[in-house]
């Protein structure tokens, strides 16, 4: 096991880490809350769909940043390490595509899309970095 440098990817890959461990730990528990089961009966009851969608994605999410902080300290082989990362980085731009050009692009503004939209490709880039670094 190479001794890992601490560096600017190595701060860049635990932000990252924390943040869809963050984010996947919130999904999970918020699914359940009574305000998101009011609205799933909301939904139901005007004829739309009452999917699993949101919950796969916080388990991935969690499972993502689960195996960037194993990714840290080496636990992991450099080349199934490349194959995570990278799966994790096409499962966040599906992500954003699904989310900000399937679903009422530019609404309800251009610029209240936009925001969040740059949010989500700073993440994304974010990924690709910490990926290239790792390969």
């Amino acid at each position: 096991m190479k001794k890992r440098t601490i560096n600017s990817f190595f701060f860049l890959n635990l932000a990252l880490a924390l943040m869809l461990i963050a984010t996947g730990i919130l999904g999970i528990t918020n699914y359940n809350s009574n305000g998101a089961e009011f609205i799933r009966g909301v939904n139901k009851a005007f004829g739309g769909s009452n999917s699993i969608i949101p919950i796969l994605m916080a388990i991935i999410e969690l499972a993502a940043g689960i195996i960037l902080v194993i990714g840290l300290f080496d636990f992991i082989p450099k080349g199934i390490l490349g194959i995570l990362l990278l799966v994790i980085f096409i499962f966040w731009a599906v992500n954003i595509f699904m989310g900000f050009i399937l679903n009422d692009i530019f609404e309800p503004d251009f610029f209240t899309w936009l925001a969040p939209f740059s949010a989500q490709l700073i993440i994304l880039v974010s990924l690709w970095i910490v990926y290239r670094n790792n390969n």
